[in-house]
C-alpha cells in the first residue's frame, strides 16, 4: 500500500468527495465488493452538498483489466490491458497538458483506442472536482509503487486546470493507521529498514516481497494479517522456513504453520485505541466487550521490556 507521504498526492477526505466530486474514476478497483458501503455513503450515489442529485450529478468512470460490478454499475468502463497501468497514466498526463502524441490517431494504449483515453483527459479537465480512486490493480500491477507515482503527477498537473485529488482504496483496518505512525515517526509511511540505526526508505528494497525473496529475513513477527492468505506462495514458503511470531485473535491460514501463536483482544471491539479511515481521517474506538487475552499494544511492549532486561 502506498501512503501521500511517498507519492505526494493530493488528497482528500471521503466527505469532500461525497459533497463535491462530480466525475469519480475508480481505477484498479472494485467497491462495489470490497468496500460495499463506499459507493453508496460517500462516492457515487449519495448526495452531496454540491451534487444534489447524487449519482444524476456524477459521472463515473470505470477502469479495470476485467468486468466488475463496479464496471457494470459505471457510467464508461474502460477495459485496459493488466500491467499497463503506468502507460496509460503517463498518456493521460500528455493528454491533459495538451502534447504531441507521436502514434496514430488509430493506434491503442493499454488495449485501449488513443480516442477514448482524449475524451477522459477532456472530460478530467472539464470537471469541477475530480477524483480518483485507486486499488490493488493499480499497486500490484507491474510498476508498482512507480503506478502511484505517476498518478500522483497526473493529479498535481490536472490541477492546473481543475481540482482534482486521488485516494487509495484501502483494504485492511487500520491500514492507514501504521502509514500514520510510522510516518510521523521516521518521515516515511511504508517500507521502513532500521538495520543501520537510522530508517531508510525503498519500496522495491524495504517491502516485505523483497526482503522475503532475497532471503534476508531470518525471523518475523506478525501483526494484524494473514500472509498465508494474502501474499505470494513464495512469499509464504519463505516465512514458513524461518522462526515466525504471530499475534492474531483468529484462527485463519497463517495460524497453522506460525511458530508461535499468541491469542489477542480483536482491536476496535475488546480494546480501544485509534483508527484510521482510508481518508486519513482519525475515528477513535472503544472497547465493546472483555477478552481474556491482551491487546496487540500490551503484547509488543511485554516482549520490548522483556528484550530490554534480558
Amino acid at each position: 500500500m502506498i501512503a501521500r507521504q511517498q507519492v505526494g498526492l493530493a488528497t482528500c477526505t471521503l466527505g469532500e468527495v461525497k459533497n463535491r466530486a462530480d466525475l469519480v474514476i475508480f481505477w484498479g478497483c472494485n467497491p462495489r465488493e470490497s468496500h460495499q458501503r463506499h459507493q453508496a455513503r460517500y462516492s457515487a450515489s449519495v448526495k452531496g452538498q454540491f451534487i444534489p442529485e447524487g449519482r444524476k450529478g456524477r459521472r463515473i468512470v470505470a477502469i479495470d483489466v476485467r468486468p466488475t460490478s463496479t464496471t457494470a454499475a459505471a457510467d464508461q468502463f474502460i477495459q485496459v490491458e493488466p500491467g499497463s497501468t503506468f502507460e496509460t497514466a503517463t498518456l493521460l498526463r500528455a493528454l491533459v497538458a495538451g502534447k504531441r502524441i507521436g502514434i496514430e490517431e488509430d493506434a491503442k494504449v493499454g488495449g485501449v483506442p488513443l480516442h477514448v483515453w482524449r475524451e477522459l483527459a477532456e472530460a478530467i479537465k472539464a470537471a469541477d472536482y475530480g477524483v480518483i480512486l485507486f486499488g490493488l490493480g493499480v499497486t500490484h500491477d507491474r510498476g508498482h509503487d512507480l503506478n502511484v507515482e505517476e498518478l500522483g503527477a497526473l493529479i498535481r498537473e490536472v490541477n492546473d486546470y481543475t481540482r482534482f485529488y486521488g485516494l487509495p482504496m484501502r483494504g485492511h483496518g487500520n491500514v492507514t493507521g501504521s502509514n500514520q505512525v510510522m510516518g510521523w515517526q521516521t518521515g516515511y509511511p511504508i517500507a521502513v529498514n532500521f538495520n543501520r540505526g537510522y530508517p531508510r526508505y525503498n519500496p522495491g528494497e524495504f517491502s516485505v516481497l523483497g526482503l522475503l525473496a532475497r532471503e534476508e529475513v531470518d525471523a518475523a513477527i506478525i501483526i494484524a494479517t494473514d500472509p498465508g492468505a494474502h501474499l505470494p506462495g513464495d512469499s509464504v514458503a519463505a516465512l514458513q522456513a524461518i522462526p515466525t511470531i504471530y499475534l492474531e485473535p483468529h484462527v485463519n491460514t497463517t495460524t497453522g504453520w506460525a511458530t508461535v501463536v499468541i491469542p489477542v483482544a480483536p482491536a476496535g471491539v475488546a480494546a480501544e485505541g485509534t483508527f484510521y479511515r482510508m481518508d486519513n481521517v482519525p475515528l477513535r474506538v472503544r472497547k465493546l466487550v472483555d477478552s481474556p487475552f491482551p491487546s496487540d499494544e500490551e503484547v509488543l511492549r511485554s516482549i520490548k521490556e522483556t528484550i530490554l532486561h534480558a
